[in-house]
């Protein structure tokens, strides 16, 4: 049996003495574990903390050893990585932590959008990029001590504010008999922040709009029902009647939309929302059969008559469109919960997609009084309130990966995104105020006009699709290119940080044997340290380079590597060097040689003649 903590047990009080929130003074007392499973990383954060002062006592390199030592290990602080050995993450022994109630520090080389999500109900009190130096792990150490520090004295300074009221009410209580209520308020901090993140705009909020939408537009169909009110049910004189079986299907489906969009929503609700798909998944199948069968199934009239029927519909029927759209949306869900599946997002887009223009071109229709966009079968059609409630719920799955799929066009803030979004709406909007001109203007023929409606929607749907095509294939193309650029810049950084390290003297040169980078050791050993190398020749810090070694820095430009034994070099104070090392290429990202690396194993100072 558990017992959960008290704060005396989280962490002894200070005392009065004891300045608060202040560094601590003695480091070799801060006690320091590192969860990571890079040798080389080790290595060096172990010596870098020997070095600042401080006292590692252990490393582990999965979260079952890491839990296995820290459960039974005082310690002050914890250095942790993301990637580990075995099935489980940083995430997993940051969670450990947070109710171990230790501070920890993430490393990383590469943070994203994902680890910050991932991050947002976890206490973390620093973040450290990988490569790091002393001075960046020292300043991250002191201020994840900082802050925890400064935390747990606000929760004691909260628990004496409560004891001391929970002291004056048993007084007022036992002295005049007076009772005190307490009131809890919770504040939103989870909501604030998620507000902040997100700006003013958030998909999920959208959807929750979305969802109180069609709540409001089913209530008062339900309304009509209760009333016997047609106009509550079509809110047209003109419009077939919503369907009983349409609006059960919509209030299942807003159920399990609204637990698909809560981000805690418990696997209770997430199971109950799985059922509500399945049952719109049936009625809305069990209908099709009937219409491909010629044969009634009673699912139309199960569960009430439809008091509004007529010659023109079908008693409590939903029409053919109608019911592919219920078939869809839950299948679109269901694929989207798929979260390992490779075709997930494609397979949801596509099913909502589907709802999505078949609400389009009903509503279409409508607006240009043709029916054969709304209907398949000539005596039952779909209301426009249908078709409305249709395409919010279309939209609803949509915004439930707004950066996934073709969705992130419209939430992507690039440029090429921005530009793709106004090419789709510029091109949809006079395409559709054409069709209504020509509609409206110019006389022509009943099926001279459908045409003109189908020639719309063609041409919309089609040039939609070679838009969004074009401006997705950009954006990752963006990306792409984005992503090599960190991935380069990352390097370079991972190799100045092994290069001022080594203790080896070596230097890259570009092709005109200009300094990239050099290691410190290569400054030291030659004296450069008045020269800022970046940029300079070679042959301007040294004071003579013999023809061999410039027959070699030409021969290793040209692919070669040499090996080099008891060469001899003056440097820039004068001095003579006999060195032993190796010259070859380096490569840029097309294979082209962009110059060369020099290592030199060993350097031998020179006796210098006292004659010259």
């Amino acid at each position: 049996m558990e017992i959960e903590p008290s704060l005396n047990t989280v962490r002894k009080k200070p005392d009065k003495n004891t300045p608060k929130s202040g560094a601590i003074a003695d480091k070799a007392s801060v006690k320091v574990f590192i969860v990571e499973d890079e040798p080389t990383t080790i290595i060096l954060t172990e010596a870098m903390l020997d070095q600042l002062g401080y006292t590692p006592v252990g490393v582990a390199t999965s979260f079952e050893s890491a839990m296995a030592v820290l459960k039974v290990t005082a310690v002050d602080i914890v250095l942790v990585d993301i990637v580990l050995s075995g099935t489980k993450t940083g995430y997993d022994v940051i969670k450990e932590l947070n109710k171990l109630n230790i501070p920890c520090v993430l490393i990383s080389g590469s943070i994203n959008e994902t680890t910050l999500n991932k991050l947002v109900d976890l206490d973390v009190y620093g973040f450290l990029p990988k490569p790091y130096d002393q001075l960046a792990l020292a300043t991250a150490i002191q201020l994840a001590l900082k802050k925890f520090s400064r935390m747990q004295d606000r929760i004691f300074e909260e628990a004496d504010e409560v004891k001391s009221r929970i002291l004056a009410s048993q007084a007022l209580e036992n002295e005049f008999g007076i009772s005190e209520k307490f009131y809890l308020i919770k504040k939103k901090s989870d909501d604030k922040k998620k507000t902040q993140r997100l700006g003013f705009f958030s998909y999920q909020r959208a959807i929750e709009w979305i969802v109180g939408l069609s709540l409001f537009v089913v209530g008062m169909a339900c309304l009509g029902y209760l009333l016997n009110e047609p106009f509550l049910l079509m809110y047209a004189s003109s419009a077939a009647t919503i369907k009983f079986n349409v609006i059960l299907c919509t209030l299942l489906f807003i159920f399990s939309l609204g637990v698909e969009n809560s981000f805690r929503a418990t696997k209770a609700w997430r199971l109950g929302s799985l059922f509500s798909m399945f049952i719109v998944f049936c009625i809305s199948g069990l209908t099709l059969l009937q219409y491909i069968m010629s044969t009634n199934f009673g699912v139309d009239e199960f569960f009430v008559q439809d008091r509004f029927a007529n010659e023109f519909n079908l008693p409590g029927r939903m029409a053919i469109p109608t019911a592919i759209c219920f078939m869809a949306l839950p299948l679109a869900l269901f694929f989207n919960r798929l979260k390992k599946y490779k075709y997930r997002t494609q397979l949801t887009e596509g099913f909502a997609l589907i709802t999505f223009f078949l609400s389009i071109a009903g509503l279409i229709g409508h607006l240009f009084n043709q029916d054969e966009f709304n209907r398949l079968i000539p005596y039952l059609s779909q209301s426009r309130v249908t078709l409305a409630i249709e395409l919010l719920l279309s939209l609803g799955v949509l915004y439930l990966n707004p950066k996934n799929g073709l969705m992130s066009i419209f939430s992507n803030q690039r440029v090429s995104a921005k530009l793709g979004r106004k090419m789709l709406f510029s091109v949809s909007g006079s395409l559709v105020l054409i069709s209504f001109l020509i509609y409206y203007y110019v006389p022509q023929s009943e099926y001279e006009n459908l045409e003109v409606i189908f020639t719309l929607i063609t041409t919309i749907t089609i040039l939609s699709a070679v838009i969004l095509w074009s401006t997705l294939q950009q954006i990752k193309n963006e990306i792409h290119i984005e992503q090599t650029i960190k991935l380069l810049k990352n390097r370079e950084r991972e190799l100045q940080f092994v290069l001022k390290r080594v203790p080896y003297p070596v230097a890259v040169l570009d092709k005109d044997l200009r300094y990239v980078l050099v290691s410190r050791k290569w400054i030291e050993d030659f004296n450069l340290n008045s020269h800022i190398l970046t940029g300079l020749s070679i042959y301007e810090t040294f004071s003579a380079v013999p023809e061999k070694i410039q027959i070699m820095h030409q021969r290793a430009l040209r692919g070669e590597v040499i090996k080099m034994s008891d060469e001899e070099i003056v440097d820039s104070s004068g001095n003579k060097i006999s060195i032993k090392g190796e010259m070859r290429p380096w490569y840029d990202i097309n294979d082209q040689i962009s110059g060369i690396i020099i290592f030199y194993e060993n350097s031998i100072f020179l006796p210098v003649d006292p004659l010259q």
